[in-house]
Order: C-alpha cells, then sequence, then structure tokens
C-alpha cells in the first residue's frame, strides 16, 4: 500500500470521528469514546505498518546480493551465470568484489564502488561473493546452484515496469554508435551487449567546488536501440533547491570529476563493433557530451538531460 493511500484512508477516518464526537452528548459518550478509541487503534497500527514496509524497501549501504539465488542450471548445461549487485555506499567508492569457490583462495573481480556483473557458476560448486574495502568485510553472499528439472515448466517472473521519471530526479538517456562496440563484462559477446549498461552512470556535481554529490547512485536501464545507436536510460535523485551539474561517467565514481582511468573504458578497443571505430583514434580517448546545470524545486520536480559518448580527440572542434 502507497503512503498517499494511507493519508487518504485517514482523512476518510477523521471525517468519521467527527461525526462520532458529534454524539458524545447525547449517549453520555461512553459508546462513542470507545468506538473513536479503536479507531485510533486502528490508524495508528496502520501508519507503523506501512513505515515498516518502506523501511523494508530501502536497501542499507554497503550491501552485495545475487539475482535468482539459488541459480537454476538447465539440465543439460553443466553451468551458468550469477548477476551480482552491489553498492558500497558513499564511505567506499573504491570497494572491491572478490569470490571464493569452495575451499578456493579468494579471487579478486572488480574495484567498482557500485556496480552490476555477471558471473560464472558451475554445478557441484559452493560460491561466496564478498564486497571489501581495504581488507575490511563489507558484505558478503552464498550463492548455490542447482540443476533444473526437465520435466519443470518455466514459470515467468512477474514484471514492473521501472519508473523512468521519478519525482526530484534528473532522467534521460546516455547512447552511442553500435559501431563502437560494448563494454567486454565478460569474454561472450552476448552477455556484453544483454549488460551493456552496466559500466554507466550518472552524477552530480557542486558547480561551486566541482566536487561529487555523495548520495543516491543513478539507476541504469537496458533501453530499445535507436536506429545504429545503443542507449541506456536512467534516474538519478537529486537535492532540491540547489543547483547542479549532472555528467555521464563510466566505471567507478571514486576520482570524480575526474574519470575513472581505467584504459577499457577511456583507450582500449571494444567488442562487437565495427573493428575500425571500436577503439578512440591514437591520443584520443571516450567522452560525453550533454553536461548541463539542473536545479529542482516544487514547480520543476524533474529535469531531462541526455548524453551521448564520443571520441575526445585534442585539437578536434567535435565529437568524433
Amino acid at each position: 500500500m502507497k503512503a498517499s493511500e494511507v493519508m487518504e484512508m485517514l482523512r476518510e477516518n477523521a471525517a468519521s470521528q467527527k461525526k462520532l464526537f458529534s454524539t458524545l452528548k447525547r449517549d453520555g459518550g461512553k459508546e462513542t469514546m470507545k468506538k473513536a478509541g479503536e479507531t485510533l487503534l486502528w490508524a495508528l497500527s496502520l501508519l507503523l505498518l506501512v513505515s515498516v514496509s518502506t523501511a523494508a524497501q530501502e536497501r542499507a549501504t554497503p550491501y552485495i546480493y545475487a539475482l535468482s539465488n539459488p541459480v537454476v542450471i538447465a539440465p543439460d548445461q553443466t553451468s551458468g551465470n550469477v548477476t551480482l549487485v552491489w553498492d558500497g555506499g558513499k564511505d567506499h567508492p573504491y570497494a572491491e568484489v572478490w569470490v571464493r569457490v569452495d575451499q578456493n583462495d579468494e579471487t579478486f573481480i572488480v574495484e567498482q564502488g557500485k556496480g552490476t556483473r555477471n558471473a560464472k557458476v558451475e554445478i557441484g560448486k559452493h560460491y561466496v561473493f564478498k564486497l571489501s574495502d581495504s581488507n575490511v568485510l563489507l558484505a558478503s553472499v552464498s550463492v548455490t546452484v542447482e540443476r533444473g528439472d526437465a520435466n519443470a515448466q518455466p514459470t515467468p517472473a512477474p514484471m514492473t515496469a521501472p519508473d523512468y521519471q521519478p519525482l526530484y530526479a534528473v532522467n534521460g538517456k546516455i547512447r552511442w554508435k553500435k559501431a563502437f562496440g560494448v563494454v567486454p563484462v565478460s569474454s561472450n559477446l552476448q552477455d556484453s551487449i544483454n549488460n551493456r549498461c552496466i559500466s554507466f552512470y550518472v552524477a552530480a556535481l557542486d558547480p561551486r567546488t566541482n566536487q561529487p554529490l555523495r548520495g543516491d547512485h543513478s539507476q541504469m536501464w537496458t533501453a530499445d536501440d535507436e536506429g545504429d545507436y545503443y542507449v541506456c536510460r536512467y534516474a538519478l535523485k537529486l537535492p532540491t533547491n540547489t543547483q547542479v551539474r549532472v555528467i555521464a561517467q563510466m566505471g567507478g565514481d571514486g576520482l570524480l570529476p575526474n574519470p575513472d582511468p581505467n584504459p577499457l573504458f577511456l583507450t582500449r578497443a571494444w567488442i562487437g563493433g565495427n573493428p575500425s571505430e571500436s577503439q578512440p583514434p591514437q591520443g584520443g580517448m571516450r567522452a560525453f557530451t550533454g553536461s548541463r546545470y539542473v536545479t529542482l524545486d516544487r514547480r520543476t520536480p524533474r529535469a531531462s538531460v541526455d548524453f551521448e559518448l564520443y571520441y575526445a580527440v585534442p585539437g578536434s572542434a567535435g565529437p568524433k
């Protein structure tokens, strides 16, 4: 139940209480006060239920979890993928993800304060994925792998449409030419295409200091292609009555306003594109157009800012 629905029910309840109290003098107040007390108890219980539900929906950082855990592998397969989602929070922009398989030593996966990533898992093995910072464990998740029933019929999971334009948020898209390819987030091209948006994010900078506002992280969604362009949708909550500069970047956000120096994002060739265009020209790097200043308030609770990835080349007048 939404909070707005609860408030409407409480308003209706308040109107009912006015009628109850208007009869106090006629019945001496005993029966009416009893009903009013029951109504008040019901209202308080309802508010408590809503507050608990709201808190349960907010995941405290740092965290790491796995979608579809346990991982169910098709009967004719020996391995599959698990999708990890993690967030080290504003205090751990350089958080690392590690994995321990059975009793083997831990293996490094990635250094990224927040992200989503597919990891390969195999039948008969047990996995523990850990989120840490400077050898301090922040969170962990155990993942089990099971073999699916050959006779079982898959049940489609209910799909909830994402809110692309939430209140007090900037939203829009990041797009780039398909000829540029996609970030190789795994050795499998199709996996990288399916997860092409997980390396991108949108952030807000304080125009006075050019430093990032450490608050909510942007939400990213894979969107429909636009002809020769890949497209990602995003939404980022912003403080109200505060001017910010909205930018797009890739990788980790620990060095903002500077980009993540990982060559994978800046200069290295991507996969799945035109071989002659999958890498910036010599001396160039990947960058984004579209940065804008935004101020949200009660009159303007939403803003839209679109970005495009291009190859920035020294001495060039425009995108390449």
